[in-house]
């Protein structure tokens, strides 16, 4: 179900729809069996299924982390303009109080 919701879902950010597709991919893959995934891997020219897991499992935690600092990083954008609004905001405060006589 996952791996249809990560092609169909619009994402924000083209690495959240492939940490979602290659995690799934990853989940499929350990419920298939070693058979199978011996299968996928020979198709894919990898040697061992083994080794097939371990790539698509790194796959995934680079893109886990790229998700994370992207994520870190809009995060970081949005307070920064709340901050300057704030900023702005109290400045235009504190001139309407020095205008009133009251500060």
């Amino acid at each position: 179900m996952l791996l249809l919701y990560s092609l169909i879902r619009p994402f924000s950010s083209k690495v959240s729809r492939l940490f979602l597709f290659f995690g799934s991919t990853l989940g499929i893959l350990s419920l298939l069996g070693i058979e199978y995934t011996q299968v996928i891997s020979d198709f894919f020219g990898i040697g061992r299924a083994v080794d097939l897991y371990l790539y698509l499992g790194l796959v995934t935690i680079f893109l886990f982390i790229t998700y994370a600092i992207n994520r870190f990083e809009s995060l970081e954008k949005r307070n920064s303009s709340l901050i300057q609004e704030i900023a702005i905001l109290e400045s235009k405060l504190d001139d309407l109080k020095k205008e009133d006589g009251t500060g």
